[in-house]
């Protein structure tokens, strides 16, 4: 990297602080930057400072001791909470911090709490911000995400490839999930389970149709006799029902019942996971589900889940990927997408593989 910082060892680092992206998906492709650090400084501290609502994610990373969750929004709103932050940073006494975000503003937090060595991409006009300036030779867009971050430690140049990412789900959380699953009526050591996550946080230009996914959930149950858990938040629950009651007894409509944590803990009891280029995606991947991806605004090259045990389902028409929130034309990118298309891919992933837990 370049910039104006002399050479340090891991004896010389003791407290590190990294700054989590923004995005459910972007902190499960910062997994293996962070465990590569914790690699680099065996002996320091490693503290991940992320938003309230991602933070959870980081409590189920193995090499990270410390979570710090802030609740904060961006501009000029909320100055008190940061000038409290970067106090509370400022007292820690940190050595080096890693900043995934690309942002101005995340580096300034950190530049205004002192910490000395301040690690990131120079984009968004913060160089001056930084003491190691990444440059990514093929850009944020066109890199794959997961090796954009790992790069990092490497001044964003070379063709290094992170390993996939991994959580790890403790015995506690997992019979949390059982006993979720319980009281609506599914006994996990009797039926498979299939897990879909119908939406995607960015638009609905990422979304296979709610009619498609109503079909694949009766071909699961038809074919394979399994529950298909149906995932979303609250604000999702008008949509769960009507894609439950047109999929028959086998769905099982969990809206609004999990946090973060539970979500993934249930996730990891399933046989497969279906969803379109969202953060469920990406959390049951890095849970070693056997997942299949559904993409056409976004770049599955980009963006898409690694392992041996993901599938994407990708068409590739003329105008994809677009990376717009809304379709401007005729939607033929997921359009085409036949629910019959994805229970093969399925029935390739259910054969090959055996539940997370029984491995």
């Amino acid at each position: 990297m370049k910039g104006k910082e002399k050479q340090i060892t891991p004896e010389t680092v003791r407290e590190i602080l990294v700054r989590g992206p923004n995005w459910v998906g972007d902190n499960i492709f910062a997994v293996p930057a962070v465990q590569r650090l914790k690699r680099e400084f065996p002996s320091a501290r490693l503290t991940v400072l992320a938003a309230k609502g991602l933070a959870p994610i980081w409590e189920l990373v193995e090499g990270v001791d410390e979570v710090l969750p802030f609740d904060l929004r961006g501009g000029f709103k909320d100055l008190g909470g940061k000038r409290e932050l970067i106090r509370r940073l400022k007292r820690r006494n940190f050595d080096l911090a890693v900043i995934f975000p690309r942002s101005f503003e995340s580096a300034l937090w950190i530049r205004l709490a002192g910490i000395p060595r301040r690690w990131g991409y120079a984009e968004e006009g913060r160089s001056f911000l930084l003491t190691r300036r990444a440059r990514s030779e093929r850009g944020y867009r066109r890199t794959p995400r997961i090796d954009y971050y790992y790069r990092l430690l490497d001044g964003g140049r070379g063709e290094s490839q992170a390993a996939p990412a991994r959580l790890l789900i403790g015995p506690d959380l997992r019979e949390r999930a059982r006993d979720i699953l319980r009281s609506a009526g599914v006994d996990p050591a009797v039926r498979p389970l299939a897990g879909i996550h119908p939406r995607a946080s960015y638009g609905p230009a990422k979304c296979w149709p709610p009619e498609k996914f109503s079909r694949l959930a009766r071909l699961l149950g038809e074919r394979e006799k399994a529950a298909v858990l149906l995932f979303g938040s609250e604000k999702e629950r008008e949509l769960l029902e009507g894609l439950a009651a047109r999929s028959g007894a086998a769905a099982v409509n969990l809206a609004g019942r999990t946090d973060l944590q539970t979500l993934a803990a249930l996730i990891s009891l399933c046989r497969v996971f279906i969803a379109n280029d969202s953060g469920p995606l990406h959390l049951a991947a890095a849970l070693r589900v056997p997942v299949i991806g559904l993409y056409g605004s976004t770049d599955p090259e980009a963006t898409g889940p690694r392992g041996e045990k993901t599938r994407v389902i990708y068409k590739g028409v003329d105008c994809s990927p677009c990376l717009r929130r809304v379709c401007p034309k005729d939607f033929s990118c997921m359009e085409t997408i036949m629910p019959e298309e994805v229970m093969a891919a399925v029935e390739e992933l259910w054969l090959s593989t055996r539940r997370p837990e029984e491995e």
